[in-house]
């Protein structure tokens, strides 16, 4: 009986060990935290650009305890659109963040307040899980201007009225930085002499009167005692109203103006434009700026009249470049169309002067066949003649997401991809998916470059083990057979 149980012994001891083994394989799933920051109140002509903010990035203990603790800390870079983000790898739980300390000043602008998705001192808590899946905490920085600015005038722009035009693509802006706009619309009076929101669907007609409603509020920072009607004004007119109660929606604005437009302009509709009269330079050097004086540019409508224009624009023509067969000079008619264009032939002889390509630490140009060096100084009069060490790619296989292996059934069914990349500059092409197999691959992904994909450690050794007291099993049993043998004899 002695035998027996010792046996029976070393089979359980062997079955217990799997369970382990089997659990350490699952690696715990990696989330990632993306804090969004967001900086408000500064005006256009003041960039925001390189501006930090430091966070806390908290856990919960657990699911049910409101208590954290600091997980880990990130640094916010902003931009000169005034936003920025960071992205933390982080284990699943419930999180929360925290602005350690104010922003630093923007210009003549300082730190005011700021504000959280779902929170005021801190985030709201969101709970982030899933293999790979990202959670965004979003905060707002605003700021306002160091000593207070007196707001007296209020000049208002209106662009794209006109007869034929989309009513969504009309605009309305303003140059004074104490003023920000919230809303505006455009109406238009019905037979009845009443007047209706005019359509976002819908063009402007040339026999319907319109007026537009302007919504404005105040910054934090500027006083307003001195901004009155009289210094209002739109499109160089002053406003038929400028009120800051009304009895209609929207009621949440510091400001309304109120001004009739009458009926849009009829404009012509431009077929195309030549360049009736070339200009009186031709040929250039390399680096030289486009001299369109004497040239005549003409529009030319679908009526079948023309008239010389000025208000076209010079594409290419900054800074020519050797070997340059033409400029590109486009009119912009209102309508949104990029293909009102005409080209003026030129010839752009070798650069002539004193400068020196430089290339120390400049980076690589590539494009789908070869990369090369340029000159890295930013005022080279003729970059593309400096191309140096143009070669052609060299490409390797690279796996990004490799695929599953044994003991990872978390992963056995998803797909790997790979992707061909220059050893020299880096430049990808081809990205392609690596499909789906169960256990480990047997053959090479690409056909000769080594496969990356590596088994967890812990199966491995959930194996070993596993044969190691199979094998104990078996050794004991033989001796209890072998015991009895002797004993029987």
């Amino acid at each position: 009986m002695k035998k027996q149980w010792l046996s029976m012994i070393l089979v359980l001891c062997m079955v217990l060990c799997l369970a382990p083994a089997t659990a350490r394989a699952e690696e715990s799933k990696t989330c990632k935290v993306i804090i969004t920051v967001e900086v408000n109140g500064l005006p256009t002509s003041v960039s925001a650009a390189g501006t930090t903010f430091t966070f806390q990035i908290k856990k919960a203990i657990n699911a049910v305890t409101p208590q954290y603790y600091v997980y880990d800390t990130t640094t916010v870079n902003v931009g000169a659109d005034g936003k920025g983000t960071s992205t933390v790898p982080v284990e699943e739980g419930k999180y929360i963040v925290k602005q350690d300390v104010p922003g630093d000043p923007i210009g003549e602008y300082v730190w005011y307040s700021i504000s959280y998705t779902g929170g005021s001192n801190e985030s709201g808590p969101q709970d982030v899980y899933g293999n790979g899946k990202s959670t965004e905490f979003k905060v707002y920085n605003t700021y306002k201007p160091a000593s207070e600015t007196n707001v007296t005038t209020l000049p208002i722009t209106v662009t794209g009225y006109k007869a034929g035009a989309n009513v969504k693509d009309a605009k309305v802006t303003t140059t004074e930085p104490g003023i920000a706009l919230s809303y505006f619309r455009f109406m238009e009076k019905n037979l009845a002499g009443e007047w209706t929101p005019a359509p976002l669907t819908e063009t402007f007609k040339a026999d319907t009167e319109y007026r537009v409603e302007i919504y404005f509020n105040e910054i934090s920072g500027c006083n307003y005692d001195e901004l009155k009607k009289e210094n209002v004004t739109v499109n160089g007119v002053k406003a038929d109203a400028f009120e800051t109660t009304w009895d209609d929606s929207p009621k949440n604005e510091d400001y309304r103006v109120v001004h009739g437009l009458g009926k849009p302009e009829v404009v012509k509709k431009v077929d195309h434009i030549e360049i009736t009269t070339p200009p009186a330079k031709t040929v250039y050097n390399a680096g030289d700026k486009f001299d369109p004086k004497g040239m005549v540019v003409t529009a030319v409508y679908e009526d079948g009249t023309s008239e010389p224009i000025t208000n076209y624009i010079i594409f290419r023509g900054d800074k020519l470049v050797q070997g340059q067969a033409d400029v590109t000079i486009q009119y912009d008619d209102g309508s949104g169309s990029s293909n009102i264009k005409v080209r003026q032939s030129i010839e752009v002889k070798p650069y002539v002067g004193d400068h020196r390509h430089t290339y120390d630490g400049g980076p690589w140009y590539a494009d789908a066949k070869s990369h090369w060096h340029q000159c890295t100084d930013k005022d080279c009069p003729d970059r593309y003649a400096s191309t140096k060490d143009l070669a052609s790619h060299t490409f390797v296989w690279k796996v990004d997401k490799a695929l599953g292996c044994p003991g990872q059934a978390a992963t056995a069914t998803e797909t790997g991809s790979k992707h061909e990349e220059c050893t020299v500059c880096g430049f990808e092409r081809n990205e392609t998916e690596i499909p789906t197999r169960h256990g480990r691959p047997d053959t090479k992904p690409d056909g000769g470059a080594e496969n990356t994909a590596t088994s967890p450690k812990t199966g491995d050794a959930g194996i070993a083990l596993y044969a190691g007291l199979s094998l104990l099993a078996l050794s004991g049993s033989g001796w209890v057979v072998g015991k009895k043998r002797r004993g029987e004899r």
